[in-house]
């Protein structure tokens, strides 16, 4: 295992460094020029040239690469376009956000999609399981940003409320007021993942039923609760551990509009500031860091095999 864990930990990196440079290059590609945006319309050319020598746009690409890779290693990333505040203190302010959104999303996600999932595997072509099936249709079908929209009107136009914007309370502050503000952008965040878990988790699970064993373990006159839970479960969630670590990156571009809607400080926020701001320090090393947590979550993920599944053996 730790030969195997060492292995993926190498693969990982010169993963990482492939994403640097199409990050890097792509970002160079793209119109628009960083200095111009920072000093604004009316300003002169020296003055341009000046905040390009001051960022470092006019060395060599391989220079301006390289000191980018040193930033990102050392932590020193400079200040925001934007803002002006130094960019690793906004990272750490505006983590603790995302952090509890993504947690808060992920339960979500896991809760209502394997729960589901099960009851409409269990009670095959009942009204439950037609009942499950519509919603996550409907649920992979409808955009996130309209939901969320939606979210944010119904509610106001027809009761008068409407969750707490332009800030985040922490939890151990207020508990009841953070899960105002979270809850419902964790539900919009989520309804589309979970809804391809509850697809995921009923496919895989009606699969392993008709297997031999779960039909030995049936014949023997054990209870179905027994049987699905004991036997059939866990080689059913096999497929479904894998999506659950790969829904973290795609739940990372969604909290970008997410946290744009209802006004969370999060990262998801900050990155669409900086991109807006064409500061490409900022958003080419929060590329990197969000590369960096998918391929640590899938090093977890295949760890997580092991566990559900004793015959799985990593040499």
């Amino acid at each position: 295992m730790r030969a195997y864990i060492i292995r993926r930990l190498l693969l990982g990196v010169g993963t990482l460094f492939i994403l640097s440079l199409a990050v890097f290059a792509m970002l160079r590609i793209a119109p628009g020029d960083p200095a111009v945006i920072r000093c604004g319309l009316a300003c002169t050319d020296t003055r341009i040239e000046a905040i390009r020598d001051d960022m470092g746009l006019n060395d060599a690409y391989h220079v301006q690469y390289l000191n980018w890779l040193g930033d990102v290693v050392t932590g020193d990333l400079g200040d925001a376009n934007f803002s002006g505040k130094p960019v690793v203190d906004s990272l750490i302010e505006r983590l603790p956000v995302t952090l509890e959104l993504l947690i808060i999303t992920i339960l979500v996600t896991a809760v209502v999609g394997i729960s589901f999932g099960i009851i409409s595997a269990v009670y095959r072509n009942s009204a439950a399981d037609y009942g499950v099936r519509v919603t996550a249709v409907l649920g992979l079908a409808v955009p996130n940003f309209w939901v969320a929209t939606l979210v944010l009107i119904v509610p106001l136009t027809l009761w008068g409320y409407a969750p707490d914007l332009g800030g985040a309370v922490g939890f151990f502050d207020d508990p009841l007021a953070n899960l105002r503000q979270f809850v419902p952008p964790a539900v919009v965040l989520g309804l589309a993942s979970s809804a391809g878990i509850m697809r995921l988790t009923r496919s895989s699970l009606l699969e392993v039923l008709r297997t031999d064993y779960v039909l030995t373990a049936r014949s023997k006159g054990l209870r179905e609760r027994v049987v699905v839970g004991r036997h059939a479960l866990r080689n059913a969630l096999i497929p479904v551990v894998t999506v659950l670590g790969l829904q973290v990156a795609a739940l990372m571009g969604g909290t970008v509009i997410v946290e744009q809607i209802f006004a969370l400080p999060g990262l998801g926020q900050f990155f669409f500031q900086t991109l807006l701001s064409r500061d490409f320090i900022v958003v080419q090393s929060l590329t990197l860091y969000i590369g960096a947590v998918v391929v640590l979550m899938n090093l977890l993920v295949d760890i997580c095999y092991a566990w559900l599944d004793p015959r799985i053996r990593y040499e």
